[in-house]
């Protein structure tokens, strides 16, 4: 045997001790064993003329790991003279793989115990890659609904797709961190909320751009079910706080609040309003009413508001502002001038009259009109209104009339 500088380094051997000697005096036995058995292809007349194998050397009691080339040298008539081999030396690129797997199994460790799914997309090809936490999360057995990312996004909850698309995009220009609540759909058609958390891991070689993502999502069904319930809660005490049970109008305090914010826009000129179309009110009160409560009792009084307030309920657009004033006294704050206002207030007359016709008591109702002038306050305008209404009340009821 003969060898270089660098294979007497290798071996801690001196240049001695390795030329003239063979393997099975230089090497270990287990090792000089290897040696020889992947060097058998090499001596056959069949076999390949050059290998190439992973070994680990065992040296001074040291591991080492190495990958050696060998190819046989012939002579004219294809008789073998010999072999001629390298060793190189990878202890530490080895060293560093199975610290990256042992990172690997850690992190797949941890994200097991802690529930957390884990997902990479590969924004080029489309594809993505799934963890096994993420498909017994979801309840699938195989990625066959999940092998892309389009089959991934099919299970996302309609209203919440385009959320997802946006800032999954949005994550890559920016370069940032994305994360979204979401809901996806299991293979019984029943969906989950997750939470999901992601950013770019990998730039395109080329374009410099980012072209691969990682994502981990946790179940926060129960959470979310939980914020759900406390906002429906809330919403319903604040329906209760703001809406009148009886006949589905806002109650005053709110309905002051909310026409005199729009009044401010108004007058300052915050609100996008087309010319020539300010705002109008009318007033509403249904004519007899105590006399209704002294014949017929209170029960016949309020089911006669509660009729009233879903007739007119239905009548309304979604932006005008209909509200129980006090008693059987109400208003409605719209987005007309006066002129549109008529006729808007004589089918309101006319849908009250229909509502009540062949019962047992057919109310009838005053309505007072006046318009906004700009710059005026909600007293100022509810004045003019309550003075169109006093004097359709005094000139016979069962009537409309108009203040400008």
């Amino acid at each position: 045997m003969i060898c270089n500088k660098a294979l007497q380094n290798f071996l801690h051997l001196k240049k001695e001790d390795i030329i003239g000697k063979s393997v099975f005096e230089i090497l270990t036995s287990e090792d000089a064993k290897t040696c020889a058995e992947k060097e058998k292809p090499l001596f056959d007349p069949k076999g390949t003329d050059c290998v190439t194998y992973e070994s680990v050397r065992i040296i001074n009691g040291k591991k080492y790991y190495v990958i050696e080339r060998k190819r046989a040298i012939s002579d004219q008539k294809g008789e073998i003279l010999g072999i001629v081999g390298i060793i190189i030396d990878i202890t530490e690129l080895k060293k560093a793989q199975e610290k990256l797997i042992a990172e690997e199994n850690r992190l797949k460790l941890a994200l097991e115990i802690g529930s957390i799914a884990y997902m990479e997309l590969d924004m080029k090809t489309n594809e993505i890659y799934i963890s096994d936490t993420l498909l017994q999360l979801l309840g699938y057995e195989s990625t066959v609904y999940l092998g892309s990312l389009d089959k991934f996004v099919n299970l996302i909850h309609p209203d919440d797709r385009e959320h997802f698309i946006s800032g999954l995009y949005a994550c890559l220009v920016r370069n940032a961190i994305f994360v979204l609540q979401f809901r996806i759909k299991k293979p019984n058609d029943e969906y989950i909320w997750l939470e999901w958390k992601a950013r770019p891991i990998e730039k395109d070689f080329d374009s410099g751009e980012p072209a691969k993502i990682a994502a981990v999502m946790v179940d926060i069904t129960g959470y979310k079910s939980k914020v759900l319930r406390q906002e429906q809660i809330i919403s319903d005490l604040y329906s209760v706080a703001t809406t009148d049970s009886l006949t589905g109008a806002l109650v005053r305090w709110t309905g002051e609040a909310y026409i005199k914010r729009i009044l401010d826009k108004m007058n300052n000129g915050g609100l996008n309003q087309e010319p020539g179309c300010p705002f109008s009110l009318i007033m509403i009160d249904l004519d007899n009413f105590k006399l209704i409560n002294d014949t017929y009792g209170h029960l016949m009084g309020d089911a006669i508001l509660s009729k009233f307030g879903e007739a007119i309920k239905k009548s309304l657009r979604k932006n005008d502002i209909f509200v129980r004033w006090g008693g059987d006294e109400f208003l409605i704050f719209c987005q007309n001038s006066i002129d549109q206002t008529i006729p808007m207030a004589e089918r309101l007359k006319h849908i009250i009259e229909e509502a009540f016709f062949m019962e047992e008591v057919s109310p009838t109702v005053c309505i007072g009109l006046t318009h906004a002038n700009p710059g005026e306050s909600l007293d100022e305008i509810f004045k003019r209104a309550d003075e169109a209404l006093y004097k359709a009340k005094k000139e016979g009821k069962n009537r409309i009339c108009i203040v400008r």
